[in-house]
């Protein structure tokens, strides 16, 4: 059986190629790369070339998806494609989408019939995989008939490997050894570093954000741009990691990789991040107010949050992840 995963961007397919820990990537563009190579232990899978979108604007790009006749047993689409793209008669189909932001999607004329073309297309596809609980029951509503939650998994060793030095981690990155370590995220507004910044800039704490560019550069707070092994360092380093995310979040990653390092978490609990923060015994926080408070009750309890976020985010290692998606794939095949 072929598949053929449809992607609009060239970084999944690079990383399918050489491997995803090899280029920098977001957490959905990870997670795809992830699932097309733990279908590749089953399936003859590829990344289709023609679905990525190079320079050409949206009409250049709808037209040649528009006469693009993709010749495989399976399709697995991401949004642009299932947006743009055609599927032949009797092809099966699986949508793959992580979540969908409002704010977008009431943003301009062209992102409402975007969003709308989305759904209904959607509809239509044989099965819908999605990676929480808040993004199933929102298609379900949506009319969609099938809809399946995968959660994002790690292979969990390089999160815990024995001998790790938190002290020569600091030192190495210029990070105070005499302050709370709070790592807050990608250096991005929507993240919400901005409110973080400013509920935590009177304590004891040495605040630090990462990501591929620093687009905070105007807060008193640490920019790391650090490697996939510093970056797992950091998340172990830390005392404690904020996830404030104004986004509606699929899952997130971030709050999801800090568990399997062994340090909590506190979460502004959007979308999906909301399953994942009450399953884990973390806490959630609504306002900015509440994050002294939700952040000095981790720090003094640190040990019991740790185990608990562990525990539950274990189950989610790689060979559940290459399990659920073989499933999926098998019962589309075969009509179920």
């Amino acid at each position: 059986m072929n598949i053929l995963w449809q992607s609009k961007t060239a970084t999944v397919a690079e990383a399918f190629r050489v491997g995803p820990d090899q280029i920098p990537m977001n957490g959905g563009n990870a997670y795809d790369v992830q699932a097309a190579i733990a279908l590749k232990n089953h399936f003859s899978i590829a990344i289709d070339p023609v679905t990525i979108r190079g320079k050409e604007n949206v009409l250049a790009y709808w037209w040649k998806m528009s006469r693009h006749k993709a010749k495989a047993d399976l399709l697995i689409l991401e949004p642009f494609p299932i947006v743009y793209g055609r599927r032949l008669p009797g092809q099966r189909s699986i949508a793959m989408i992580h979540h969908i932001d409002p704010v977008n999607r009431s943003s301009s004329r062209y992102h409402r019939w975007y969003f709308d073309r989305l759904i209904r297309r959607t509809k239509s596809c044989d099965c819908v995989v999605t990676v929480s609980r808040y993004w199933q029951d929102y298609f379900i509503t949506q009319g969609c008939n099938k809809v399946e939650v995968i959660y994002n998994a790690f292979d969990p060793e390089p999160y815990r490997t024995p001998g790790f030095d938190a002290r020569a981690f600091r030192v190495r990155h210029g990070l105070p050894e005499d302050k709370p370590l709070v790592y807050i995220g990608n250096a991005i507004r929507e993240k919400g570093v901005y409110e973080v910044s400013e509920a935590l800039k009177d304590q004891p704490y040495h605040l630090v954000m990462t990501g591929a560019a620093n687009r905070a550069g105007d807060l008193p707070v640490q920019y790391l741009k650090l490697n996939r092994q510093d970056y797992r360092g950091l998340l172990r380093a830390s005392d404690v990691v904020i996830a404030y995310s104004r986004m509606i979040e699929g899952w997130n990653r971030i709050a999801h990789e800090a568990l399997l390092s062994g340090t909590p978490v506190v979460g502004s609990g959007t979308g999906g991040m909301h399953e994942l923060l009450e399953n884990a015994g973390q806490p959630e926080v609504k306002n900015p107010e509440e994050l002294v408070t939700a952040v000095e009750a981790v720090l003094r309890d640190r040990q019991t949050y740790s185990a608990k976020g562990y525990d539950y985010i274990r189950q989610f290692d790689l060979a559940y992840f290459e399990r659920r998606w073989k499933a999926v794939v098998d019962q589309v095949m075969q009509g179920g």
